[in-house]
């Protein structure tokens, strides 16, 4: 088995790779928020008659947000879970 070794960085290096990720991280996680904001926005007020017509309007909404909370949570963390296992194999 080899192992590798890494020189330390120097302290302005070690500030531009954290800006970097500090930039990278807060870019994603607006796009991320804005995509599922403007989803909730839409299940609340057209998916539920779009998708759900023939639906009473409680239960159309609901099952429009069903969908935003699976989405959401559910497959999150199952594609968590998928990603985790596949990056400990070697």
């Amino acid at each position: 088995m080899t192992s590798i070794t890494y020189e330390p960085l120097s302290a302005s290096e070690h500030s531009a790779q954290l800006r970097k990720a500090v930039i990278a991280s807060t870019i994603g996680t607006t796009i991320e928020w804005y995509d599922f904001f403007i989803y909730g926005t839409a299940a609340g007020l057209v998916f539920g008659k779009l998708y759900f017509p023939n639906e009473a309007p409680l239960t159309a909404t609901l099952a429009a947000f069903g969908t935003y909370f699976i989405g959401f949570i559910g497959l999150r963390y199952l594609a968590i879970t998928a990603i985790g296992s596949a990056a400990r194999r070697p």
